[in-house]
């Protein structure tokens, strides 16, 4: 996958979540169903993964340093999700769209010939290609329980 469709992806994303901005808030406080998050706690929680990618990823991939070790994702994801029902709207994906500002900034900034290359990321060898395609499948799923919650 080049680079130009990961980037795409998150000014598309990005607009999206402008979008939701626009709807009744009570609509996005809905959970998507029986038991799961709401529309604005799947925001939150790409949010939070966001910030982790930004803070603990990112700056190890091109250094000989081990990567700091994951989260347990249960409980973050449940964290993130709490975040985002005690926070208003707004600041959620205000959250949101700053962390993605900052991906975007920081993938342009990526030389071609590093976006094919292999890290290791603990047990795990990849390219930043398959990387970025992977969280941009994670976000595709979410946007499209949000689109059927909203109708849209």
């Amino acid at each position: 996958m080049v680079k130009t469709e990961i980037i795409k992806h998150h000014l598309d994303f990005m607009e999206f979540a402008c979008f939701l901005l626009t709807l009744d808030k009570r609509l996005l406080r809905k959970p998507i169903s029986e038991g799961k998050w709401s529309s604005v706690e799947i925001i939150g929680h790409l949010a939070a993964w966001d910030e982790f990618v930004l803070r603990d990823r990112i700056p190890y991939f091109f250094r000989r340093n081990a990567f700091p070790a994951g989260p347990d994702v249960v409980i973050f994801n449940e964290q993130a999700a709490l975040t985002a029902r005690e926070i208003e709207v707004i600041f959620v994906i205000d959250a949101f769209l700053n962390g993605r500002i900052q991906l975007v900034e920081w993938l342009r900034e990526i030389p071609r010939e590093l976006w094919f290359a292999e890290i290791k990321i603990n047990q795990s060898t990849l390219t930043l290609s398959s990387y970025f395609k992977g969280l941009m499948e994670h976000d595709l799923h979410h946007m499209g329980q949000i689109k059927r919650i909203i109708k849209c």
